[in-house]
């Protein structure tokens, strides 16, 4: 058995919204976040977690988050580091602040010490415009449903990843992703760390909101809590690192 053989085994029913969309159509970010979310802090071109899950047709929508890549530079290397070959993008929606976080930011309940609070600060690039934004993935007319799912749908949001998670999953919408792509990385210019005893598992304890299933790298360890399923890894990323299957017992 693989990951992906296993993530099939619970498969999720494509969204009515996203099987009605229609090109232009107007979509609220509440109707994206009301079904399975997989979630990828600091994802920058890697699209692993998309290929995966869409591959076992679990998930059908998803957010990549990262603030050191412009949005000239995610369109660019898409076609060489992401996975949504065999597909086409037949629509977008550009959100605002207020369409993620209607009643604004929540302040932070968790401890960050004073290394992570200028860190967060220094590390976001200064000459990259902010943005978020969703895309609709269509199948190509030449692939089967072996390929992957009908359709899916990526946001791609400018942001810290950590501080979004806090916002979104634990604040605003209170329930964490179904699946979490977990990977520490080294030299990826990061201010923390997402893996166990970082300022991720520290939110995400402060908060008791822990995703069901999380894709964990090889070089990153996982948190307390979880266990390993015995099945065959996934590749990806850059430096094509293993990714573990791991949920919550």
């Amino acid at each position: 058995m693989d990951v992906i053989s296993i993530l099939a085994q619970t498969p999720e029913e494509i969204p009515q919204w996203l099987k009605d969309y229609q090109p232009g159509d107007r979509v609220s970010f509440n109707d994206f976040m009301s079904s399975r979310i997989g979630y990828y802090p600091g994802s920058g071109y890697d699209g692993c977690l998309v290929k995966t899950c869409n591959k076992a047709q679990c998930v059908h929508c998803f957010i990549q988050v990262d603030y050191g890549i412009a949005e000239r530079e995610l369109k660019s290397e898409a076609e060489e580091f992401n996975a949504f070959k065999g597909y086409h993008v037949i629509g977008r929606v550009d959100w605002k602040e207020q369409d993620l976080a209607p009643h604004g930011q929540y302040a932070p309940n968790f401890n960050m010490d004073e290394r992570e609070m200028a860190d967060a600060r220094r590390f976001v690039r200064e000459d990259v415009n902010p943005y978020c934004f969703m895309e609709v993935y269509e199948r190509n007319a030449d692939k089967g449903n072996d390929w992957g799912a009908e359709r899916f749908a990526v946001t791609f949001l400018f942001a810290d990843g950590i501080a979004t998670y806090y916002q979104l999953f634990c604040r605003v919408f209170g329930r964490a992703p179904w699946i979490f792509l977990l990977q520490d990385h080294s030299f990826g210019g990061n201010y923390a760390g997402f893996g166990r005893g970082q300022l991720m598992d520290r939110v995400m304890k402060a908060n008791d909101c822990w995703p069901e299933n999380v894709l964990c790298a090889d070089n990153t360890e996982i948190w307390d809590g979880y266990e390993k399923v015995e099945a065959a890894p996934v590749i990806g990323g850059m430096h094509r690192n293993s990714r573990f299957l791991y949920q919550r017992k």
